[in-house]
């Protein structure tokens, strides 16, 4: 899309899978709303699929989903797409793991990247590795370092993640364990993002479309292309519709952001997560 303006669309949790027709049915519309307003980028923030840690197909399909779109895209992934974050009393089975990050790799791309768009620098990182203890986690933290200390001052940047970084300290505290970054990782991102020009994060997860600015940050949560969670699994902190965001990347590093409900999308509340994740 031509203009002074740089034009990112974020799209998030679709969770596409022959579980959900109806997540393909919301893709479809999704889109048909990039191929008519032609932005610079599309970015998708993680849970592609509905389950492809345990189903490795879905992944696959879900790339030919990507591959329909007509303009530049890049991802990260989610917990859905190669497992969750380790913690105390979790299934084994549910965290990631080298083969499933492997399989992500190999059919959708690098897990955590970054590119130059306009007047921004945009930082992709793969949130899944937090606290995993894999060797794929240290390289992440050695590449970021290494990215936050090579971008000019003067420069932008948006720091994507499948999982919201932060949020006020009472809601940090009452949040089950899945909902935002690890501590520990959020605390050492906080640190290395101190000393530079990150004035965006964008991440998924929640199903709810957010704005908090805090930290001279402006966290924006995208909403989920597929379905919002019922209140008796997940309350509202944020509004509870499907849809994408549109971003407008200016030189001055104040990012113009909206929620955009495609005409078509159906709003669809889900009444049974298909597989063991909350969000």
């Amino acid at each position: 899309m031509a203009g002074v303006e740089t034009t990112v669309v974020v799209v998030s949790d679709s969770h596409l899978s022959a579980l959900t027709p109806d997540a393909l049915v919301n893709w479809d519309v999704v889109v048909g709303y990039i191929d008519d307003f032609e932005p610079d980028l599309v970015i998708h923030l993680g849970d592609l699929t509905a389950d492809a840690s345990h189903d490795p197909v879905e992944l696959v399909a879900a790339r030919e989903q990507l591959d329909r779109l007509t303009v530049p895209w890049r991802a990260i992934p989610g917990n859905h797409d190669i497992g969750d974050n380790p913690r105390r009393g979790m299934p084994g089975d549910a965290t990631v793991n080298p083969d499933r990050l492997a399989h992500w790799r190999e059919t959708i791309g690098h897990d955590w990247w970054s590119c130059e768009i306009g007047a921004w620098t945009l930082l992709a990182v793969d949130a899944q590795l937090f606290g995993s203890g894999l060797e794929a986690e240290r390289a992440q933290w050695i590449w970021l370092a290494q990215q936050v200390a090579q971008v000019p001052h003067d420069r932008p940047v948006g720091l994507l993640t499948h999982k919201p970084l932060t949020a006020p300290e009472d809601e940090l505290a009452a949040a089950p364990p899945d909902r935002f970054v690890p501590t520990v990782a959020r605390r050492r991102i906080e640190a290395l993002a101190s000393g530079s020009t990150v004035p965006l994060v964008l991440s998924g997860h929640i199903h709810q479309f957010r704005i908090l600015d805090f930290d001279d940050r402006r966290h924006v949560w995208a909403p989920t292309t597929w379905a919002v969670l019922p209140d008796s699994v997940q309350r509202a902190i944020g509004a509870k519709r499907c849809g994408v965001v549109s971003l407008s990347l200016p030189v001055s590093g104040h990012a113009d952001i909206s929620l955009v409900e495609p005409p078509g999308i159906s709003q669809l509340t889900v009444t049974e997560v298909p597989n063991p994740y909350s969000d």
